[in-house]
């Protein structure tokens, strides 16, 4: 059936786009649409299709029926139209004829079907009729068992025993309903209370999340501010840490040239104490031979003293020096480094 619904859809939008519908090669393309929804039909009511609704869906049956005598009246009317001019047309007779057995079929179908519409119309209208009695009917039954029942237990009733029953039960239960409405009451009480807690809590709520939110937008517009305030302090420090690390170089350099100079100094020192040494030797090598040998006194002694203050003088630097090379060793050495 899918593919007829292509066929219908085609055979449509050929039809739509031709130029000319009446040319020999289009004019029965009206014709084949027809005959194409005429397999649609037979597929979708086929006779077990119709059988299954006249079981289980008989309105659906009736206007399935209904369409279809519709549609054959509309067939009959246009052929109506067509078969007085087919005698001044060219057509055929043998065609002719065909069509005109084929228009009287058709006529006699729509007829048998509309008789059996009106038969359809009024056994459905009996049918409801008799559904409606059948309905009231049951009704009635039911009516009846409930009042023979009434009858039965009135019959085994004793009405005065049943009123006194009555009242000496409505009295006992009489505290009992006044406490159940009281507490109906208290209960409705609770519930305007708890109504009002509840809206009280939702203001809270309200009132917190808005103070939440200015809160977190504060501490929004703090940490904007820190961040801003970091950046600038980071620039700054940057140029700081830029000097220190200068320095620091400037720093090194200056302490290997002290190692060095303390370096060269001690070696100085060696070579001076050394040489101090030496002519210490000397001098008192020299001093003895002056006192044993045959030499100008006086000479000597401008000698030994003019040594001497130069020995007093050497010895005096000396101890500048030791003096400076302890200070400096003592001084704290700075690490940026860190």
């Amino acid at each position: 059936m899918q593919q007829n619904f292509i066929t219908l859809i085609q055979l449509a939008q050929r039809l739509q786009n031709t130029s000319d519908p009446l040319d020999y090669d289009n004019i029965e393309l009206p014709f084949k649409l027809v005959e194409t929804g005429l397999k649609i039909w037979e597929n979708l009511y086929s006779p077990q299709v119709l059988g299954g609704l006249a079981k289980a869906d008989p309105e659906t049956l009736d206007a399935w029926a209904i369409a279809l005598s519709q549609t054959l009246q509309t067939q009959l009317s246009l052929l109506n139209t067509w078969l007085p001019h087919f005698s001044s047309l060219p057509v055929p007779p043998t065609l002719q004829q065909k069509i005109q057995q084929n228009y009287q079929y058709l006529g006699e179908i729509s007829k048998q079907k509309s008789q059996l519409l009106e038969s359809a119309s009024t056994l459905l209208s009996q049918s409801e009729q008799l559904k409606r009695e059948g309905e009231e009917l049951e009704t009635l039954k039911r009516r009846q068992r409930e009042l023979n029942q009434i009858e039965i237990e009135l019959q085994n009733t004793n009405l005065d025993e049943l009123r006194e029953d009555i009242q000496r039960r409505s009295q006992l239960l009489e505290p009992q309903y006044q406490e159940l409405e009281t507490l109906k009451q208290q209960q409705a009480e609770l519930q305007q209370q708890q109504t009002r807690l509840d809206e009280e809590i939702e203001r809270l709520r309200s009132h917190s999340s808005r103070q939440e939110a200015a809160t977190a937008n504060k501490a929004t517009e703090l940490i904007t501010l820190t961040q801003t305030a970091k950046e600038r302090l980071g620039e700054s420090l940057t140029t700081v840490l830029e000097d220190l690390s200068q320095q620091q170089q400037d720093y090194q350099h200056t302490q290997q040239q002290l190692q060095k100079a303390i370096a060269d100094f001690n070696r100085y020192q060696e070579e001076t104490e050394a040489i101090r040494r030496h002519l210490n030797t000397h001098y008192q090598s020299d001093r003895q031979l002056s006192q044993v040998l045959p030499v100008d006194r006086q000479k000597i002694d401008s000698i030994i003293s003019s040594i001497q203050q130069q020995l007093s003088e050497l010895d005096h630097q000396l101890a500048i020096a030791q003096q400076q090379q302890a200070e400096s060793q003592k001084k704290v050495i700075l690490d940026f480094s860190k």
